[in-house]
């Protein structure tokens, strides 16, 4: 009988052992939250336009090991389920990034407006980006082990490339259609490739600060997306990114507020119309070999070393 109940005992303790193991790896997702692969993060290149659309069918939050997420909005356009995030999570850099990698997210579309280096990148013009200088100074620089899947991992991400290519391609054409489409824009430019340098956010940054970017190869100046690219990367995210040039760089050129008065409600509609665009060829990568798969891990970089 002894025997019997300590054999019981020891079975109920390895259930709730692997039990307990199971739980601690797997995120808490209510019951119900609806799925979607892909991701669309916004910034002032959309700003609430998204809110007009009748695109979005529901809005949840989740509880990640990092707190609770910002809205995570539902929506679907032609049959394709998409998540939205309003203003790149609205203060919550990491629950942002730690709740889409909880949902399963593998493909995300980021953007923002930005300040133009390059004399030769006009306001109005349309930036998809292929590298990036990060100066953020106020926001972490990445996870703690305990959010991923494999708690033994410690990923050390490379970006070359800075961006998913076949992403930004995708971008890239659906940007071009859309502006040869559009008469209010063939006077515009589409960029292939540029230089986003992260400032710290928060205030415009000075000419001083303008004139050293521009000699390290910045092509435009924003405060948002190139931590986007590295959290993206760091969880295995596919990711790009579209940018908008809504004023000269201080010191490349004058401007003031009211260019933003015309700006938004011209660019926004048209920055919307090359989201969805995107999102058909986008959901038909799943299952393709990317370009990020091996530039995460180092294989010596994690707490299972090899054995001698």
């Amino acid at each position: 009988m002894f025997i019997r109940t300590l054999k019981n005992i020891t079975a109920i303790v390895l259930f709730f052992s692997w039990f307990s193991s199971v739980a601690a790896g797997a995120a808490q997702i209510p019951e119900g939250t609806p799925k979607a692969r892909i991701a669309v993060l916004g910034g002032t290149f959309l700003n609430d336009i998204i809110f007009s659309s009748k695109l979005i069918k529901k809005e949840f939050t989740i509880e990640t090991k990092l707190g609770t997420s910002p809205k995570i909005y539902y929506a679907e356009y032609e049959g394709i389920p998409f998540y939205y995030v309003h203003a790149h999570g609205e203060g919550k850099w990491l629950e942002t990034w730690v709740a889409l990698y909880d949902l399963g997210v593998e493909e995300a579309i980021g953007g923002a407006t930005a300040g133009g280096i390059n004399p030769k990148m006009g306001v109005y013009d349309y930036v998809i980006p292929d590298d990036f200088i990060d100066m953020n100074v106020d926001r972490a620089l990445g996870f703690p082990p305990e959010i991923y899947r494999d708690p033994n991992a410690i990923p050390l991400p490379r970006f070359t490339p800075a961006m998913d290519t076949d992403i930004r391609n995708i971008l890239l054409a659906e940007t071009k259609k859309a502006f040869s489409s559009n008469s209010d824009f063939k006077k515009h430019k589409v960029h292939d490739g540029g230089v986003i340098v992260q400032a710290r956010g928060g205030r415009f940054e000075s000419v001083a600060e303008i004139k050293a970017f521009a000699q390290w190869g910045g092509d435009v100046v924003t405060m948002n997306v190139p931590s986007e690219i590295v959290y993206a990367r760091q969880l295995g995210i596919n990711y790009a990114a579209i940018i908008v040039i809504s004023n000269p760089a201080e010191g490349v050129g004058k401007w003031d507020f009211s260019l933003m008065e015309e700006l938004y409600p011209r660019i926004n509609p048209l920055s919307l119309k090359i989201v969805l665009a995107s999102l058909k060829p986008i959901a038909a990568l799943q299952g393709k070999p990317r370009v990020s798969d091996g530039l995460i891990n180092h294989p010596e970089m994690t707490s299972k070393k090899k054995e001698k």
